[in-house]
């Protein structure tokens, strides 16, 4: 277990039970995860459903509304700035070639000022699935879509979101030359 991984778990849950349900709550839920499991809520990390019970004990229903806002809250305190690719990373001609694909540039706009996971990226562009997930591995390949961050599924399982490593992509055409240009940006990446 990752200690950082495990240090953002700690705050975003201690952060989401003081706003769903009050600042005393947490000290109760640290006292029964203690008492009952043995654990603290760092050391719950891995152990989500020791927590999710702690908290259906103490609470009810209200644990549901706890598990959806942790994963959100957990964004908050597990970022990291990533570097992109560098230019000689990316193949130029196969760059050029998709972003002159339609159904490329639709799904590329999806991500192009957010991050995503590939079901809201076929989601929000309309495309047929499949042709969708053709082409999203294509773009993943040339480096037109990086991993940057994740969301955990119901069953606590990493989902990678996406989006573009660059601000920019331009092709010029001076003196009988074509030149192109990425704009690189800083990508927040949450492992």
């Amino acid at each position: 277990m990752n200690s950082e991984d495990a240090e953002a778990w700690e705050k975003a849950l201690i952060s989401v039970i003081e706003k769903e349900i009050g600042p005393s709550a947490v000290q109760v839920i640290k006292d029964r995860l203690l008492e009952k499991y043995g654990t603290t809520f760092r050391q719950s990390f891995p152990k989500w459903a020791v927590v999710e019970d702690v908290l259906r004990e103490n609470f009810g229903d209200g644990y549901v509304t706890i598990n959806s806002k942790l994963i959100d809250e957990i964004a908050h305190y597990k970022t990291k700035s990533v570097s992109p690719p560098e230019k000689s990373e990316f193949n130029e001609k196969e760059i050029i070639q998709l972003i002159g694909d339609p159904e490329i540039l639709l799904l590329f706009n999806q991500v192009s000022d957010k991050s995503l996971i590939i079901k809201e990226i076929i989601k929000n562009s309309k495309l047929p699935q499949t042709t969708a997930y053709r082409k999203i591995e294509k773009m993943k390949k040339a480096g037109l879509l990086v991993k940057s961050g994740f969301i955990l599924s119901s069953n606590n399982k990493k989902i990678d979101k996406y989006t573009v490593p660059f601000k920019s992509i331009s092709l010029e055409y001076k003196n009988g030359k074509s030149i192109f240009k990425i704009g690189p940006r800083k990508i927040i990446k949450i492992n």
